[in-house]
Formats: C-alpha cells, sequence, structure tokens
C-alpha cells in the first residue's frame, strides 16, 4: 500500500496549524471547498450507492460540514473544481478512531499546487449527523475562511491506483 505524499515537509503551514488549533477548541465545525463563499447555502448532499451503483440524495438539503479540520482541507483540494476531468474516486472517513484518505494517482497529481478553502463555522448552528458529519438546514455566514494549498493535505493519503 502506498501512500502519498512520500517526502511530506515536516513544518506544518501556518493556515493548517491555525485550523488544528481550532478544531481542538471543539466550538467549530469546517466545510472545505474549491471556492470561497461569504454565506454557505443548503444543497442537496449525495451519497454513492454501491448497490444502485450510482449517486442518490442522502437527506434534507443543508450546509454540511465536519469537526475535522482535515476532512475539510481534504475536501477543498480534492475537488472536482481542482481538476479537469470528469468522474473522479476519492473518499475519506474514520476507522477505529483515525481519519482515512483515498484517492487516485491521477487526481492526487492533477491537485498538485492547487488551492481551495475551509470555512469556519459555528457550531451551534448545526446538528450532528453522524460521527463526523454535522449539517444545518439554514444558510450559514462563516466566522473566518481559511486558504489552504496542496501542501496541506493529510500526510495519510492512500493512492488507490492510475483509475480516475
Amino acid at each position: 500500500m502506498k501512500r502519498y505524499p512520500e517526502n511530506m515537509e515536516e513544518k506544518i503551514s501556518l493556515p493548517k496549524e491555525r485550523l488544528l488549533n481550532l478544531e481542538k477548541e471543539g466550538r467549530f465545525v469546517f466545510h472545505g471547498s474549491a471556492s470561497e463563499t461569504q454565506k454557505l447555502t443548503p444543497k442537496q448532499p449525495m451519497i454513492y450507492d454501491n448497490k444502485l451503483k450510482k449517486q442518490r440524495e442522502h437527506g434534507a438539503s443543508c450546509v454540511a460540514a465536519t469537526s475535522f479540520a482535515e476532512v475539510a482541507i481534504f475536501r477543498a483540494i480534492i475537488n472536482p473544481q481542482n481538476f479537469d476531468f470528469k468522474g473522479y474516486r476519492s473518499s475519506f472517513g474514520v476507522s477505529n478512531g483515525k481519519q482515512e484518505f483515498t484517492t487516485t494517482k491521477r487526481v492526487f497529481d492533477q491537485v498538485e499546487g492547487k488551492t481551495g478553502y475551509v470555512h469556519v463555522l459555528d457550531k451551534e448552528s448545526f446538528n450532528r449527523f453522524s460521527s463526523m458529519e454535522w449539517r444545518s438546514e439554514e444558510g450559514v455566514k462563516p466566522v473566518e475562511i481559511i486558504q489552504v494549498t496542496s501542501k496541506d493535505l493529510p500526510e495519510n493519503i492512500e493512492i488507490t491506483g492510475e483509475g480516475l
């Protein structure tokens, strides 16, 4: 199993350090996006259904966020707006208390040097949906917006192959 990046710099960037410190406070949730947005509006969440082999609706329209800063960084950078092809594979989750991330080599190579934004949101505006997801059915204004780069991606991304 190959993990990327192989030669991560040991020094953490100031934006990533800020996000990890905000995560530790426990008062915020995070929304990663390729673009900066002054007010996040509810959208229809989708999830890939393995049985149907396609995307399907996943609950009511909402603003989705996570309590994990690195998940938001991953979503801000591993985002279709940051590469020039349709259809891609990536996933993230928590297993045995540890965050896990996967994507393909094609996607990973395409996002080098790309930027994204993590929207820091007041947790009081959200309800817990799952162990890693929080949702608000109302529009939400960020408390802070932090620009991140591909260098801020989690260190433990598993590259799954040459496919999409």
